[in-house]
């Protein structure tokens, strides 16, 4: 019985002509290992290749099928606007002789994978462009042969995603008015055209930094303006109308919509440029290109900055650019007492864990508190301080790694302090007097602060030298030793605010006329030396230059206050400053007022002697562009750690907050069932779900 519906097959096999499928010869069938060597399917042995993968797992065709050919071999596809799109491909295979036979049965592979922009279905061999990014892509088949290796062919496919829309507070044209502004003629007139002011040309920004407010100049009521952002693989293009005097000559782009874009491509800069229609002359005048690179670097956390308007500590999500008080009702100034009613909180810094604020209150050299951010309680009238202010005055502060410890700055010594009790620890070796702005750097073993000033106290002075102490026990440290001196440049005589790089191998610092960056008598316009920001390694000789972050601040911009981010993400390390630049346009932006806003530069990770190792910025979105914003410290999002006491769940890095042995609630490591989705806080990797990394106390997808 075997060999007679062997015989059928081999018949039916021999009938069949090159243009139909091929036969196909499942293991453990009747067929396997029967046909007659000398049939058109030639001998099947599977025994002879045992380390064919596809022996074991499907189908296979002859070995007289030498290569295969996919159709089409080039493809592209277009999903506009989000919706998913389809292309199918097919697999032929081809003869010694060039026969061809069709082929049904094959295995679909698609690399990159897995990819935003799509799939493959693996038996069908139908791509699904899923509308929310685009790419390149080899789509591979593989057919197993009898008895031989398997064979492979791949075709190239280019996804192309198109986004159209209106940005808000407009209208898309009819049609008639868009076949109007693609069919009129274009001219390239630097007089006339959409001049381009936000985003910098050349920034760098990190891959979930939330879309940029396109901001412009040039233009008549009546215009239409296509503001278009381009990928090789993707086109976002926001229409925009002047509507009149009101008009901002600006589009803040769609965040679904930006960031698809950034999805599509991810090593390819974005090239922005405004097209105006000028209605006046019926042509449309191109823009010029902005070109933007993203480096692969997602940065979370909180932003902490003071509001000189306010004299509050506002707080930005990273993520989402939402902005809230940090301490809504902060300890009101005594009654009787010069600052009776104040609320003012200022000179603040916040612990590397992002737990704890250190600030002083009410006004310049007054009593100082600090604040546990992470406690629901941050939200009471008045929030509660560690300790009762008036327990310690100080100006400037920074925390130990472990947050157990302060360096304080009294009138321009510097002492430390325990964080719970607010006493100060005697005997340490740090500097009694004409010191400044100390910081500790990430790994405890160092403290960087200004030395050698001429003021009366850390806020004012005009000669200024950078200078670090080493940790040699847990509270004592080493003389001070210089490792940059400000007078090295004369018109620049003051080094101000040092910030260690997360590696705690450089610092970077102010560099200016004024330790306050901002006198009126010392402001860039009237005396032609802005402030500027440079770096120097921590073992810098004293008068050795130091590097100056010149793409960072802009030929003329006046820049003040840097503060290095936790992250070293992207091949970059990421230093947020205040700057008097423009940002942006009048009508949108800062253009003019020389107000104070902050930005963020990409640093490179490993700095070379000589070489500027820093990027072009961006404005940090969220800031209110009406006031002054300054001292930005940027710190993961505020939660304890495991092991640490606890009231409710929300309270902990994890998620978990249980009731251990002892009776005392503490977080605890969540199960895996309850493991830590990307986005959601961590105090360890254990915290996170499978194939997500801890860092900055978030979980998410390793940037690299």
């Amino acid at each position: 019985m075997r060999a007679l519906a062997s015989l059928s097959l081999v018949a039916f096999a021999v009938a069949c002509s090159p243009g139909e499928d091929v036969v196909l010869c499942p293991p453990g069938s009747a067929c396997e290992g029967s046909l007659d060597a000398g049939s058109d399917l030639g001998p099947v042995d599977v025994a002879r290749n045992p380390g064919d993968a596809r022996a074991d797992t499907g189908p296979v065709v002859s070995r007289d099928v030498v290569s295969l050919r996919v159709e089409p071999a080039m493809a592209e596809l277009a999903a506009r606007d989000g919706a998913p799109t389809t292309q199918d491909f097919t697999v032929t295979g081809v003869r010694a002789d060039g026969t061809t036979v069709g082929i049904s049965n094959a295995e679909w592979s698609v690399a990159p994978s897995p990819s935003a922009a799509g799939s493959i279905g693996p038996e069908s061999g139908r791509f699904t462009a899923t509308g929310l990014a685009g790419g390149r892509f080899d789509v591979t088949v593989t057919v197993g042969r009898a008895g031989a290796t398997p064979l492979t062919a791949t075709a190239r496919l280019d996804v192309r995603i198109e986004r159209e829309l209106a940005a808000a507070g407009t209208t898309a044209p009819a049609p008639a008015e868009a076949m109007r502004f693609w069919s009129a003629p274009r001219a390239t007139d630097a007089a006339r055209q959409a001049r381009p002011l936000y985003p910098l040309d050349q920034a760098v920004m990190p891959a979930n930094v939330p879309p940029p407010d396109v901001q412009w100049e040039g233009g008549a009521e009546g215009d239409l303006y296509l503001v278009r952002a381009r990928k090789p693989h993707a086109e976002l293009r926001t229409w925009v109308r002047h509507a009149g005097a009101a008009f901002g000559y600006h589009a803040l782009l769609d965040a679904d919509a930006w960031r698809a874009l950034l999805e599509t491509d991810a090593d390819a800069p974005v090239t922005l440029a405004v097209d105006r229609f000028d209605t006046a002359r019926g042509d449309v005048v191109t823009g010029a290109d902005v070109s933007l690179r993203i480096a692969r670097a997602t940065l979370s956390g909180t932003i902490y900055y003071w509001d000189l308007s306010d004299g509050r500590i506002q707080k930005l999500d990273a993520i989402t650019a939402a902005r809230t008080l940090a301490i809504p009702s902060p300890p009101v100034g005594p009654a009787g007492t010069a600052d009776a009613g104040s609320r003012c909180v200022a000179c603040h810094t916040v612990s590397r864990d992002g737990r704890y604020m250190s600030a002083e209150l009410w006004g310049g050299d007054r009593p100082s508190a600090i604040f546990d951010l992470s406690s629901a309680s941050i939200a009471a009238d008045p929030a509660p301080t560690l300790f009762t202010p008036g327990t310690a005055t100080y100006l400037y502060s920074t925390f130990s790694p472990d947050s157990r410890l302060l360096v304080i700055n009294r009138a321009t010594s510097l002492r430390l302090m325990q964080r719970d009790t607010g006493a100060v620890v005697d005997g340490t070796g740090l500097p009694g007097e004409r010191a400044a702005h100390p910081d500790w750097s990430p790994d405890g073993m160092r403290v960087a602060f200004v030395t050698n000033t001429d003021g009366t106290w850390a806020v004012d002075f005009r000669a200024g030298d950078l200078a670090v102490t080493d940790r040699v026990a847990d509270t004592m440290f080493s003389p001070a030793r210089v490792i940059h001196r400000g007078s090295l440049t004369p018109e620049r005589p003051v080094d101000a605010h040092p910030s260690f790089a997360p590696d705690s191998r450089w610092v970077a610092f102010q560099h200016g006329t004024n330790s306050r960056g901002a006198n009126t008598d010392d402001r860039a316009a009237p005396n032609g030396y802005p402030g500027r920001l440079e770096m120097v390694p921590v073992d810098n000789a004293p008068d050795a230059p130091a590097i100056a972050l010149d793409r960072a601040t802009g030929a003329t911009s006046d820049s003040y206050w840097p503060n290095f981010s936790p992250f070293n993400a992207g091949g970059y390390f990421w230093l947020a400053f205040y700057s008097r630049r423009d940002y942006g346009n009048a009508q949108a932006g800062t253009r003019g007022t020389r107000r104070r806003q902050m930005w963020v530069t990409a640093v490179s990770n490993t700095p070379r002697a000589g070489e500027d190792p820093s990027s072009v910025p961006y404005w940090l979105p969220g800031q209110e562009t009406r006031v002054d914003n300054m001292s930005a410290f940027w710190a993961p999002v505020a939660c304890r750690m495991n092991a640490e006491t606890c009231t409710v769940s929300a309270e902990c890095c994890s998620g978990v907050c249980q009731r251990g042995a002892d009776g005392m609630f503490r977080c605890e490591t969540p199960t895996a069932r309850e493991c830590r989705r990307a986005g959601r806080t961590c105090a360890s990797g254990a915290d996170c779900c499978d194939g997500l990394v801890c860092f900055a106390n978030v979980c998410g997808a390793s940037p690299g």
